[in-house]
């Protein structure tokens, strides 16, 4: 499948296969020069996906991230979006897969060796919304040093945005669109 080929069938499937509790996926509208104000927005949860596409906020316990103190984001500043570092495509797609174990790495993935193939077709469906010229952002520090590294073997260091004990996740920005799809570890 191209990568900017993904309808809103193939994106509720994908987005249902690789976000549950604990975890975030929202898009907004890039409105405005700096997309890292577009990201806030979205990750406060004060705009709409300009597509009316689904996205996922679940809490732990079920609930869903509201736009109050319990939103892991709300403490989050323009600032903080130093702490994200460039990641290639392929590598923003790994890191959609780790979002799947509980730290963060593969090996804590239940079935990975054969999942992978699934898993990571998912994560090219969801980052294809955003086209091919589409820019990627993560708080996974390996990226930092080499933005084409292996992210499926990234040590597990990362740059919090949230009060939790780990958090980890992919920007992605194009012309039009900012998502932000995040997970956390919570103890």
């Amino acid at each position: 499948m191209p990568v900017d080929e993904a309808d809103q069938a193939s994106w509720r499937r994908s987005l249902g296969a690789l976000f549950g509790e604990g975890m975030f996926a929202a898009v907004g509208a890039r409105r405005r020069d700096d997309w890292r104000l577009d990201a806030l927005d979205v990750m406060r949860l004060r705009t709409d996906d300009p597509r009316n596409w689904p996205k996922r906020r679940m809490a732990p316990g079920g609930c869903d991230y509201g736009t109050g103190p319990d939103n892991p984001f709300i403490a989050v500043t323009p600032g903080d979006f130093d702490r994200s570092f460039p990641v290639s495509r392929r590598g923003a797609e790994q890191i959609m897969v780790t979002l799947q174990g509980e730290w963060f790495r593969v090996a804590d993935i239940p079935g990975f060796a054969e999942r992978e193939a699934e898993l990571t077709a998912h994560a090219v469906r969801v980052l294809g919304r955003f086209g091919r010229d589409a820019l990627f952002f993560t708080n996974v520090s390996a990226a930092r040093e080499d933005p084409h590294a292996d992210m499926f073997g990234h040590g597990g260091a990362y740059e919090g945005f949230t009060g939790h004990v780990i958090d980890c996740g992919v920007i992605a920005v194009s012309s039009t669109e900012v998502g932000i799809f995040w997970s956390f570890t919570v103890d």
